[in-house]
């Protein structure tokens, strides 16, 4: 399929290559005919101006002491005068509204020479100095196809004279045109272009030999105003100097500039433009050929893939689909026509059934065992209680009813370990309850609750030779559930006492700043190795020292909740548990 979509492409961008190319020829083939007859004749008529002015200054003299004479008599007399040979005079009178009213050559017998740029500026000229001039370049009479070099000035008051010549022997491009034109069925046009200050104009050339007269011709010359939007194909090749093409039917017309800038000054006309009309009748049908071969097998390909599409979707994709979505909804395969199969995916539907039925007891069996350590360590921190509290209370009494200071010591290290032991009551019994209990929030003083914590863990932290500062700012309040202020508090402290430096200060700050309250924790000892695991469950910094590895994850947990920003930073030798509230 890939194969003859290249080949349709390829064959296509031939076409139009092939197009191209043919287009470029006949660009390069006329302009260079056109320019080298142009110039033949310029080279011919130019050399003769010096002739013409001759010629104009004696009809000057002629009609200005007979201004009835006749025309063609007149003629006669400058071409014996002259031996003019095969060179061929014409003669024009023109009025004060440059219209020809009098000629030896009939067909522009009417025409406002108004119209033509170059005369028309000429005419304004002599009227003011009675000077003769000459036109600067050769014009190609379209009426009869031949090169003419023209001579102007003032007559009489009112009237003027007009002189042109043309010689016989330069042969003209447009007459071959033609004749080419008739005998190929690819058609050619020529327009000159030109504009004036309000227009755009342009002439069919070659239709100018079949018309009477030059008013006729003129006639039919299209005009499009400069403030329209939009113009045909022939207004915007000049405008643009680009090749403009159009496909219509079993041919394509091409409209091409023949030059890129103003030409007036050289030939008489502003541009060329060069309209092809080519017969691609043998392109387009085997064009078309190619397109019902083509699309008659892209038909058949892809009626194939739809059987292929169809053949998988029933064999392979929807057993696989119901696998997926049984396994997505933890349930067992019940498509029956699936288990009945012995192929791979029935083999794979039966062994997923059984393994998810092994796997359903498994789950069972060891949520019951869950549940049952549940039950135990609930029962177990239950246990706890009443001997703990005991325990503390007898502490109280002995070192009440002690006669001197001697066992203090042993008194500090037992309720050290009663508050440690406390401590570790009190987050296990958060862990077990905290997704059962609802932990509501209570405006709270963080003031009071910290100094509360900093004097339960001060024992601790004097039995291993510590000692906590505390910068705390009065009355700064959080809505927060005690508890778990406390959980977030207590975990931050016991682990500064278990892993920070003998013997050096645990500092623990509390300030407000506008609506942000910050407590941090500070303590000397090693730089903390993997601060992006330290919050995460069961992970332990150091291996060496054991614990339930649950107490940072607990205060994360807390700080999601509450919204509480949370970090970890080194300075000073010191780990810094920074802790942000927002109130």
């Amino acid at each position: 399929m890939s194969f003859l979509l290249f080949t349709y492409l390829f064959y296509q961008k031939q076409y139009k290559a092939d197009i191209q190319r043919f287009v470029d020829n006949k660009v390069v083939f006329y302009k260079k005919q056109l320019l080298s007859s142009y110039n033949q004749a310029a080279q011919v008529l130019i050399s003769k101006k010096q002739l013409l002015k001759q010629i104009h200054i004696a009809a000057l003299k002629i009609l200005r002491s007979d201004m009835n004479m006749d025309l063609e008599e007149l003629k006669k007399q400058l071409t014996k005068k002259f031996h003019l040979g095969d060179i061929d005079l014409n003669i024009f009178l023109i009025n004060k509204n440059y219209i020809i009213y009098k000629t030896t050559f009939p067909k522009d017998l009417g025409f406002n020479l108004g119209m033509i740029k170059e005369a028309k500026i000429f005419l304004n000229e002599t009227t003011k100095d009675s000077k003769i001039y000459i036109s600067n370049f050769v014009s190609t009479d379209l009426l009869d196809m031949k090169y003419k070099l023209y001579a102007y000035s003032l007559l009489k008051d009112n009237t003027y004279l007009e002189v042109g010549i043309t010689d016989n022997k330069i042969g003209s491009i447009w007459n071959s045109i033609i004749a080419q034109n008739n005998a190929t069925v690819n058609k050619i046009k020529f327009y000159t272009i030109y504009e004036d200050k309000q227009k755009y104009y342009y002439y069919d050339m070659l239709k100018g030999i079949k018309k009477s007269n030059k008013n006729e011709y003129y006639k039919d010359r299209q005009k499009f105003f400069k403030t329209k939007h939009g113009y045909n194909n022939i207004i915007n090749a000049y405008l643009t100097h680009e090749i403009a093409a159009t496909k219509k039917g079993n041919s394509e017309r091409v409209v091409v500039p023949f030059f890129d800038k103003d030409m007036y000054s050289k030939i008489g006309v502003t541009n060329i433009i060069m309209q092809l009309d080519i017969d691609i009748f043998p392109q387009v049908h085997a064009l078309q050929h190619f397109e019902r071969i083509f699309f008659v097998s892209v038909t058949f390909i892809v009626g194939f893939l739809i059987f292929i599409f169809f053949l998988i979707q029933n064999n392979f994709t929807k057993p696989i689909e119901v696998i997926i979505k049984s396994i997505n909804k933890k349930e067992p395969v019940q498509d029956n026509a699936l288990l009945d199969k012995n192929d791979e995916l029935g083999i794979v539907a039966k062994e997923y059934n059984t393994l998810l039925e092994s796997l359903k007891k498994e789950i069972l069996t060891n949520t019951q065992l869950l549940n049952e350590n549940k039950r135990f360590i609930a029962d177990t921190v239950h246990q706890i209680r009443t001997p703990l509290a005991n325990i503390m209370m007898n502490s109280d009494m002995v070192k009440l009813t002690a006669t001197d200071s001697s066992s203090d010591e042993f008194i500090d290290q037992i309720n050290s370990s009663i508050n440690m032991l406390t401590n570790s009551y009190e987050d296990l019994s958060y862990i077990i309850s905290h997704d059962s209990i609802v932990y509501a929030p209570v405006n709270l003083s963080l003031s009071e609750v910290l100094q509360q914590r900093i004097s339960f863990f001060t024992t601790i932290a004097k039995v291993n030779h510590k000692v906590i500062v505390g910068n705390i700012q009065e009355d700064i309040d959080f809505t927060i559930n005690q508890i778990e202020l406390e959980r977030l508090i207590d975990n931050n402290i016991s682990n500064a006492v278990k892993y920070a430096d003998i013997n050096k200060p645990i500092t623990i700050n509390l300030i407000q700043s506008d609506d942000i309250i910050r407590l941090s924790f500070s303590s000397y000892s090693e730089p903390i190795k993997n601060k992006e695991k330290l919050f995460d469950k069961n992970y332990r910094e150091n291996e060496n020292k054991r614990g339930l590895g649950l107490g940072l994850n607990m205060v994360k947990s807390i700080c999601e909740k509450y919204a509480i920003f949370y970090s970890v930073q080194y300075a000073e030798r010191q780990n810094i548990f920074i802790y942000e509230f927002r109130v």
